[in-house]
């Protein structure tokens, strides 16, 4: 794709739809890049006025304390849950393997890679060197939470493949981390699902057969069942007979190559997010998502790979749409084809699909949803040509009714999962929701979080249900305010919350030290 955000630019305001608008050296910036007055940066709430250390200390401080206050909340809920009566089908919810409040040495591992994500990763995320003077016209003015550098007298420190790079890496080394304080150690923390690599080792060579069959060999899913085949599509079956085909037989090696597989999340998102966004806000996007708590989920996890598919259709929708794009039809299918290939992966992830609807509308190019849908379907009618049906593999993955009690316990227990896994850096993209550009994204996430409510889809299983959507519901964190003067503004972005940054981590490590598991 074009790099519109080249080093040794000056940020300009963007077009209506969110495409940039590239300010050279040689260049005066557009009129409406005047400084703000005093007032107008007045204008925001309370805890964002100014852009002093202590107001953003006092910000993230409150949202620390909300985040906190609700896992509380949801811990004690649990707690109580698993002493009552309601039939849940775990011995200690929310997690099928119950609690064991343990010590590991190796504690320090994960602590020291969360630092050196933070001070490296967060530094770099969209820190500049000065440049040289402007030969004509007047540089951008700054605005609140960013630097004197970022407003277009500077270039960044990383270039952006680069950067891009520097999250994959620590994106694998957050989750390898968290893999070694894993209950039973570094393996059972890498090891593949074992009715995945149980079932991959029985397909033979004839895979057409069990796509077939999938169906009628396939026991439907239950609340709380830790089983892969119930709960998916054949897409990660396939994924695991092909990877044993390669030589990744083994269910350690399977889930390395998992877990490899679903680190590139990490720069798919951010690249999505910079072409919707901007460049500033998909830089400090990166180490929020490298030290994300859900981390820990994508280790040996099939749905890493349906989290990546999901997010290779939205980037590819989203970059393809961009204004000046050449074959954006082209693009439009792709996305498409990818998003019928996530959905042959995962059920609720396809819903991620409105997320490039929005785009398209929001950049005026409608008609490259009728492009998108028929890409989307082309696999689907693929696999039904071979006997599966997608429908009936969603019939067997909804989990069946039961009594009111224990929906809504299920409900209260999801959401706690959920919490845990987002970390406190959630509570601020919830708080800045109506100031981000990359609302289409949470609109997508939205629905497909929904679709796996209503079709029961999460009883039990929000930490792999909803792992393709997590990346997205963060994108706001890194919205400005107050909301810029301009549309589009491409240099605002809101300031890295190291703080919950690290509580999320601190967060991950003790979830990982009390979860239960082999020995």
């Amino acid at each position: 794709m074009p790099d519109h955000n080249q080093p040794r630019r000056g940020r300009g305001t963007a077009h209506g739809d969110g495409s940039p608008v590239s300010v050279t050296e040689d260049t005066p910036p557009p009129a409406a890049a005047e400084p703000p007055t005093p007032r107008a940066l007045d204008s925001g709430p309370p805890d964002a006025r100014s852009s002093a250390p202590g107001s953003s200390i006092r910000a993230e401080l409150v949202e620390a304390g909300i985040w906190l206050t609700l896992v509380a909340f949801g811990l004690v809920g649990t707690v109580i849950l698993a002493s009552s009566h309601v039939a849940l089908g775990l011995r200690e919810p929310p997690w099928h393997d119950g609690w064991q409040a343990r010590f590991d040495p190796l504690i320090v591992v994960p602590a020291v890679v969360a630092a050196i994500i933070l001070v490296l990763i967060g530094r770099w995320a969209a820190t500049v060197h000065p440049a040289p003077p402007r030969t004509r016209g007047a540089a951008v003015p700054t605005a609140p939470e960013s630097g004197p550098a970022e407003s277009g007298s500077g270039v960044f420190r990383l270039s952006w493949p680069v950067l891009l790079l520097v999250g994959y890496v620590g994106s694998l080394a957050w989750t390898f981390a968290l893999a070694l304080v894993a209950p039973g150690g570094i393996r059972a923390g890498l090891r593949a699902p074992a009715d995945l690599v149980t079932a991959a080792h029985a397909i033979g060579n004839d895979p057409l057969a069990m796509v077939a069959a999938y169906t009628d060999h396939v026991p439907p899913a239950t609340a709380g069942s830790v089983d892969v085949l119930p709960a998916h599509p054949p897409g990660p079956l396939l994924a695991a007979w092909t990877l044993a085909r390669l030589g990744l037989s083994g269910a350690v090696p399977l889930g390395i190559a998992f877990t490899l597989i679903g680190a590139l999340t990490v720069p798919v998102v951010c690249v999505a997010v910079r072409s919707l966004c901007h460049e500033t806000a998909a830089r400090r996007l990166v180490p929020i998502l490298v030290l994300a708590p859900w981390s820990g989920w994508m280790a040996a996890s099939p749905d890493a790979v349906t989290a990546l598919l999901a997010a290779l259709a939205v980037a590819v929708g989203v970059v393809g749409c961009e204004p000046g794009r050449r074959y954006s039809a082209w693009w439009a299918l792709a996305s498409g084809l990818l998003l019928g290939l996530a959905a042959l992966f995962g059920y609720a992830p396809v819903w991620l699909g409105v997320a490039v609807a929005a785009a398209y509308f929001v950049r005026r190019r409608p008609l490259l949803n009728a492009v998108t849908g028929l890409g989307a379907l082309l696999p689907l009618f693929l696999f039904a040509a071979w006997g599966f049906s997608w429908p009936d593999g969603l019939a067997l993955a909804r989990v069946p009714h039961q009594p009111l009690a224990a929906t809504l316990a299920w409900a209260f227990l999801d959401l706690t999962v959920a919490l845990l896994g987002a970390g406190p850096v959630a509570v601020r993209a919830a708080r800045r929701l109506r100031l981000t550009p990359g609302w289409p994204f949470l609109l997508g996430a939205t629905a497909a979080a929904l679709f796996a409510a209503l079709a029961r889809l999460a009883e039990g299983g929000t930490q792999r249900t909803w792992l393709p959507l997590l990346p997205w519901l963060l994108v706001a964190a890194v919205a400005p305010r107050p909301r810029p003067a301009g549309p589009g503004d491409r240099v605002r972005a809101g300031a890295l919350p190291v703080m919950l940054m690290s509580l999320g981590a601190a967060g991950a490590i003790v979830l990982r030290l009390f979860m239960g598991g082999p020995s």
